[in-house]
């Protein structure tokens, strides 16, 4: 079987105040709740399951949009706070599950650190995690290098760690930033190549890049592709994994069915 997991990182949209712009938290709110209702329909045209990774904080303010996405969707945590403006602590890590848990109904298994920074993973276990989604394996300049990660799913001290997907041999990372700046045939081309090697596709992106983000102080390589332009190239990334018989699933479902 091969597996695709789309994963969205369901924040504020707080990547301006990385720039120097302010945006109120009104504002932030909603620039990304327009950017997940337009992903929404596009799932479902495509009868796709994806995982949200999702701030406490977000939740809270929008319940409802939570509880539209949770009605076909995982919901993993992604802390309390995304903005830089808030000191994370690690209790931030219990009290969004708890949110999130409470807001859906559901249980929420899954961990995402917000910017990938490094924390006590050792903590997630008893907080009652299952698996996290915190670790790109690949080296980006300024941020981190990585290449010493295991790139496949593996269980590491009773936690499942699910990396984001890089391609075989030079790791070259296939996320959010390549996805809207590389050519699209051939970002297509690694994520088939990367998933017929290993089996497994995790990807992951920003409701918020779904959506209109022209007018923010953002550099050209964050802002390049947005709205519908990006949700068009993503319909047909869909298309082309479809159509080599992979099969979409969340995070839960991949675990579920490869690793237990």
């Amino acid at each position: 079987m091969q597996a695709v997991t789309l994963t969205f990182d369901l924040e504020e949209f707080d990547i301006p105040e990385e720039y120097g712009q302010t945006v109120p938290d009104s504002e932030q709110m909603e620039v990304t709740r327009r950017g997940t209702e337009a992903l929404l329909t596009l799932l479902k045209a495509y009868n796709i399951k994806a995982t949200f990774f999702t701030t406490g904080h977000y939740a809270r303010v929008n319940p409802d949009l939570l509880q539209a996405v949770a009605r076909d969707h995982e919901i993993a945590s992604h802390a309390l706070y995304h903005s830089p403006r808030h000191i994370f602590e690690m209790d931030d890590i219990r009290q969004s599950r708890e949110i999130l848990e409470e807001l859906t109904g559901q249980p929420v298994t899954g961990f995402r650190m917000p910017r990938l920074q490094p924390f006590d993973r050792g903590k997630l276990l008893t907080y009652g995690f299952q698996y996290d989604a915190s670790v790109n394996p690949t080296y980006l300049p300024g941020r981190y290098n990585l290449l010493h990660e295991n790139p496949q799913p593996h269980l590491r001290d009773g936690l499942i760690e699910l990396p984001s997907s890089t391609t075989p041999l030079l790791r070259l990372p296939l996320f959010w930033l390549s996805f809207k700046n590389l050519p699209p045939a051939l970002f297509r081309y690694w994520a088939l190549r990367t998933l017929q090697k290993r089996k497994v596709l995790m990807l992951y992106f920003h409701p918020w890049e779904f959506t209109d983000i022209q007018a923010y102080q953002l550099p050209g390589y964050v802002k390049r592709v947005d709205g519908e332009a990006l949700l068009n190239r993503l319909e047909k990334l869909i298309q082309t994994l479809q159509k080599q018989g992979a099969s979409f699933m969340t995070c839960q479902e991949y675990i579920r069915t490869s690793m237990v």
